[in-house]
């Protein structure tokens, strides 16, 4: 995903004043070269997500959702963008599907000897992680929440996660190094090939069925 989206969110959070958070990310990767789907989904106060929407007009942009979806390079059906007040609180949502991996700024999938790792260093900004940043910020971002759910197309063999339950793992991460210091790793099996497709296996009990039937038909003669 994007860096530029966690950094407008952290400065908003730092000059806001109103560092409650929780940023919400479901991955769902399809096979060595495709991530199925990447939701990112940010829960605040509407106080900051006012200054995001300030932000974002003083960095020139017309709109939250130009910034949000800057330097996005995939066709326009494949990503949705929403936004939602209710009260005091306000959503983000951005979902991608069916992306090459490729076309993703902090994800790499590597396939080695039947296994497949994925990385996302999103949340790795080291940069943010000098004592002069962690001091200024750590007051305002201790609110601050990420929730990661991977899910991989086989069962998992490694990773850093929190919790791995056959082919999801979780992080939850909390405060200021949710967002410099959390860096996504998992390795999977490669789901096996089946040996026939499911109109294959159709057509061999189509098959089954004529050579009984004619079987039956010889006898009878």
């Amino acid at each position: 995903m994007n860096r530029k989206v966690l950094a407008a969110v952290a400065v908003a959070l730092l000059v806001g004043l109103s560092g409650c958070a929780t940023i919400s990310v479901t991955a769902e990767v399809g096979d060595a070269n495709t991530i199925e789907r990447y939701d990112l989904n940010i829960t605040t106060s509407t106080t900051v997500y006012g200054w995001l929407n300030e932000a974002a007009k003083e960095e020139g942009y017309e709109s939250l959702r130009d910034q949000m979806t800057d330097d996005v390079d995939v066709e326009s059906d494949r990503i949705e963008y929403s936004e939602e007040i209710d009260g005091d609180e306000a959503t983000i949502n951005i979902q991608l599907s069916e992306i090459p991996s490729s076309e993703m700024d902090a994800i790499t999938l590597e396939e080695d000897d039947g296994e497949l790792t994925y990385t996302d260093t999103a949340f790795v900004n080291e940069s943010a992680q000098s004592e002069e940043t962690s001091e200024l910020g750590g007051e305002a971002m201790s609110g601050l929440v990420l929730d990661y759910t991977l899910h991989m197309p086989g069962n998992i063999v490694e990773s850093n996660a929190d919790e791995v339950d056959g082919n999801t793992a979780n992080w939850t991460r909390t405060g200021g190094e949710a967002y410099t210091n959390t860096h996504i790793e998992a390795r999977s099996e490669m789901p096996s090939a089946l040996p026939v497709t499911g109109f294959g296996i159709v057509a061999a009990g189509l098959g089954i069925l004529m050579f009984t039937l004619l079987l039956t038909r010889t006898r009878k003669q």
